[in-house]
């Protein structure tokens, strides 16, 4: 079989592995840095190849396990960490993370950041007991979900960081009172009081990483805290039931609903259910013609963007009569 062939039945091989190809003799070495040059591949880390278009299709995430678990091939004892962590146990929260710093975060309970593998890695200190306890998730091996969270909750900003703790309570990754107990504990670790707060706040309604977010970014801003995913079932069919992101019940019987818009709604196929924007559109007028049937007086959208610089998520809700006071994240000291 000649070299051409083989590597290209190793990107695969690697492809329904969901890792990385790597080159194991100098001609395929050759080869393949030859087929980077015209741009048909793309090498992520050290001596690891995919196809281009393969690569490019998949979430930030998802290239970050293909890495980890290509790694693990060689190093089958090696403990993925923090946000490394966080994508084999598929917790939601914002790729702005990848972009920010995409290195793989491996457990480690001494020794300095640097490491012996390249400049793509990062040591991250773990206590050797809770390495030893590390478990196989998605075909690598990682911190347990609890140290998961508890060092994602400390690295990050604690509104971004909110993503990973309501996303592990609302798959029953583990449960929230126990999430607390251990973030109690003493782990000697910097910022503990920031990872200990999450585990307070969360409750595991928001339905994604962008809607934590929001909720996060409401509490550090004064905005009164509203009732998440509540339903209003349509009087003319009792089949029919709406869920709103937000509520917000006010003392004189005000009720003022609010829509974190993703713009998923009007691209992501298991949301638009076949119909096309159009569509999509009559049935969200539709829906608000319902909610405001059953009391909603005001309903209040907003995009990431509105959130990520607070003033104009807040100044949209103001406006529309949610009351705004005091900072409620226990997270701000």
């Amino acid at each position: 079989m000649d070299t051409y062939t083989t590597v290209m039945n190793k990107l695969d091989a690697a492809k329904r592995a969901k890792r990385c190809m790597r080159a194991s003799e100098d001609a395929e070495y050759m080869l393949l840095r030859r087929l980077r040059a015209k741009g048909e591949i793309i090498c992520p880390y050290p001596n690891m190849y995919m196809d281009r278009g393969y690569w490019n299709s998949l979430s930030p995430p998802d290239q970050m396990l293909h890495i980890m678990r290509t790694l693990s091939v060689g190093h089958p004892d090696m403990v993925f960490a923090g946000i490394s962590a966080a994508c084999a146990w598929g917790l939601d929260h914002s790729f702005y993370l990848h972009a920010q710093d995409n290195r793989i975060m491996i457990a480690a309970s001494s020794g300095t950041p640097t490491n012996e593998y390249c400049s793509q890695v990062r040591r991250f200190y773990v206590p050797q007991h809770e390495i030893e306890q590390a478990q196989y998730v998605g075909g690598v091996k990682v911190t347990t979900i609890q140290r998961t969270l508890f060092d994602c909750g400390r690295i990050y900003e604690p509104r971004i960081a909110l993503s990973f703790y309501d996303s592990a309570i609302r798959q029953r990754l583990i449960a929230r009172e126990d999430l607390v107990a251990y973030c109690n504990e003493k782990h000697r670790c910097r910022n503990q009081y920031q990872a200990r707060a999450l585990a307070t706040f969360a409750n595991g309604l928001s339905e994604n990483g962008g809607e934590s977010f929001c909720y996060g970014t409401m509490a550090e801003d004064g905005v009164m805290l509203p009732e998440q995913q509540v339903e209003f079932v349509d009087t003319n069919n009792p089949n029919t039931v709406y869920r709103v992101d937000y509520l917000w019940r006010l003392p004189d019987g005000t009720m003022i609903a609010g829509e974190f818009d993703g713009q998923r709604k009007y691209v992501d196929p298991s949301m638009t259910n076949g119909q096309n924007v159009g569509g999509i559109v009559k049935r969200e007028r539709s829906r608000q013609n319902v909610l405001t049937t059953l009391g909603v007086s005001h309903t209040v959208r907003w995009f990431f963007e509105d959130a990520y610089h607070r003033l104009p998520m807040k100044k949209a809700l103001a406006a529309a009569g949610v009351p705004i006071g005091e900072p409620t994240a226990p997270w701000i000291r």
